[in-house]
């Protein structure tokens, strides 16, 4: 059978781009500041100099599917240990091996999967089964978001079954402990109110809420805890409200080609990459820009706007 066309992220029409799929991470931009929407998302501005990536939480992610996995199979514990932790070594090894900091580097990542196969093999979380009955692991969507042609897109972890009743799962790592305080963080949460919008109304799912998985780690130990959200229909209700004016509100700045500054964001999570560039006038921001931002725009915006990938990374 043939494939529809796959729909684009980003179309431009008469200079204007517009955002047609949104995902948690753009919506979030977007909430915080329009203005480092258009950086980041529609300009594609990335900074020069950046913290190294040693994938740490990635290959946590990668480790406790494989468990998940394994486990949902009847393999073994000493089997799926062995494979997630062989997995981990192959892909995220030499990353992990040149990262400084022992509460992230490869000895630490492997104690995380060692020791939540010993205290978690037996888990009052069961992994939910699909239709097909394959394991409700790495589920994508992408499914229509309101009334003018904007989709949702996202990709759910894992949804788990506790007391017959259904949950997203969402792994997080911290150097944080595990409080009670650490947890309240995490609601409201726009990415997991989206994934249960999608669940609930889109994919069919009576999801009753969301549970945060997490994995605190040290030099030489790792803890874990977790705490579970229920999240009530009116709440998803008025986020789905709540979004589709942002999306509004995304459509019109594109037709005026205005996106106005949030400065009350400025400060969050350490302060915004983009907080020099405002803090300049107006007519001396694309000089800054230019000189501490290398422009990567997704590849959407590079066909559309017939700019080369050359030219997009001359300032490399």
């Amino acid at each position: 059978m043939e494939q529809p066309e796959k729909l684009k992220k980003y179309i431009t029409l008469n200079d204007n781009s517009r955002q047609i799929v949104w995902d948690a991470s753009s919506l979030s931009t977007f909430l915080a500041c329009p203005r480092m929407y258009k950086f980041t998302n529609l300009t594609g501005y990335k900074l020069k100099m950046f913290a190294s990536v040693t994938g740490f939480g990635s290959a946590i992610h990668d480790g406790f599917e494989i468990l998940d996995r394994y486990k949902f199979e009847n393999k073994t514990k000493d089997k799926a240990v062995l494979k997630a932790t062989a997995h981990i070594i192959k892909e995220y090894g030499e990353g992990l091996n040149k990262c400084e900091d022992r509460v992230r580097n490869l000895e630490a990542a492997l104690r995380v999967i060692v020791w939540r196969a010993e205290e978690f093999w037996e888990d009052n979380l069961k992994i939910a089964t699909m239709p097909s009955g394959a394991p409700c692991l790495e589920q994508r969507f992408e499914v229509p978001f309101g009334e003018q042609g904007h989709r949702l897109s996202g990709r759910i972890d894992k949804i788990v079954e506790m007391d017959n009743r259904l949950y997203l799962c969402d792994t997080k790592t911290t150097k944080t402990t595990l409080t009670d305080f650490y947890f309240k963080n995490f609601e409201p949460n726009n990415q997991i109110y989206a994934y249960i919008w999608a669940a609930r109304h889109m994919l069919g799912l009576n999801i009753a809420g969301f549970i945060v998985d997490a994995v605190q780690t040290a030099a030489n130990f790792c803890r874990f805890n977790r705490n579970i959200f229920n999240v009530s229909p009116d709440s998803i209700k008025e986020w789905y409200h709540d979004c589709q004016y942002a999306v509004s509100l995304a459509d019109a700045y594109s037709t005026n080609q205005y996106y106005p500054a949030n400065f009350t964001s400025c400060g969050n999570y350490g302060g915004c990459k983009f907080r020099g560039v405002c803090s300049e006038q107006p007519d001396h921001r694309e000089a800054i820009l230019k000189e501490d931002f290398i422009r990567e725009p997704h590849p959407d915006l590079v066909v559309d706007n017939v700019i080369s990938l050359a030219e997009a990374r001359k300032n490399k």
